[in-house]
């Protein structure tokens, strides 16, 4: 199997400164319910990947993650996010007690525990972008494009890239830290923003959750914020997609 093939199968599951105060989302095509508050930051943090409580405590901390495609608990995800100035900084905060780092070199990141956001330019999913970031803060992104008709993600660019994103991780005694920043600009060139105001996104946020078994295979559990009600582990689709707004 080639590289392309091999990537494209492990994905498959997988401001300008002009800012207002967003007060509420109005609805797109179709009603989203599922909203998280980018709170506004009145000091940047540091984006070492190092929890620092303090420098997110503006933060918004969304625990809401799950295995929609297993019976068993998952284990606990943190994501936050705020921004500042001209910037969105995000964090996860994972519990992992056996944290996997693939090392295969067609296919290290997808082989790797991660988490994972995709931005969408509209609820078809005519154009979306992913970010996948595993606790070595290494990156997998793409730019794909979704098929309403099929049902089923339509194409997929693995070397797209985002401009000006910037990823740090760290291991903890209990798991992993990833933290990142991407400029609003970078939002903006892609027409990722769903108001005049420039406040509102479309967003999805995940979790890979994998354990390296003892004959050598990954089990690979599938967590998301929202439950995209697929009968397989899918993210690629506009059930999995919420909206993120940016508030002050």
């Amino acid at each position: 199997m080639n590289k392309l093939a091999i990537i494209a199968a492990a994905v498959t599951a997988s401001m300008t400164s002009y800012h207002v105060v967003a007060e509420t989302v109005t609805p797109t095509a179709e009603p989203v319910a599922a909203v998280y508050n980018i709170n506004h930051a009145k000091v940047a943090p540091v984006i070492d990947g190092i929890a620092h409580d303090n420098e997110w405590k503006s933060a918004q901390a969304l625990t809401d993650f799950t295995f929609p495609w297993r019976d068993t608990p998952a284990p606990a995800t943190e994501f936050k996010a705020v921004w500042h100035a001209d910037s969105v900084y995000f964090q996860y905060t994972v519990t992992d007690a056996n944290v996997a780092i693939g090392t295969d070199p067609e296919r290290a990141i997808l082989d790797s525990d991660r988490v994972e956001i995709f931005l969408a330019k509209d609820v078809q999913l005519s154009r979306y972008y992913t970010m996948e970031i595993d606790p070595k803060a290494r990156v997998f992104s793409a730019e794909a494009s979704y098929d309403m008709v099929n049902k089923k993600r339509a194409s997929l660019d693995s070397n797209w890239t985002w401009k000006g994103l910037e990823t740090k991780a760290s291991l903890t005694d209990s798991g992993y830290v990833v933290e990142g920043k991407l400029p609003l600009q970078t939002l903006t060139d892609l027409s990722l923003w769903q108001n005049k105001q420039q406040t509102q996104l479309l967003c999805a946020l995940m979790r890979a959750e994998f354990t390296q078994q003892a004959d050598g295979k990954l089990d690979m559990g599938w967590m998301t914020w929202i439950d995209p009600k697929t009968p397989k582990p899918n993210f690629h689709n506009p059930q999995t997609f919420g909206h993120c707004q940016l508030v002050k």
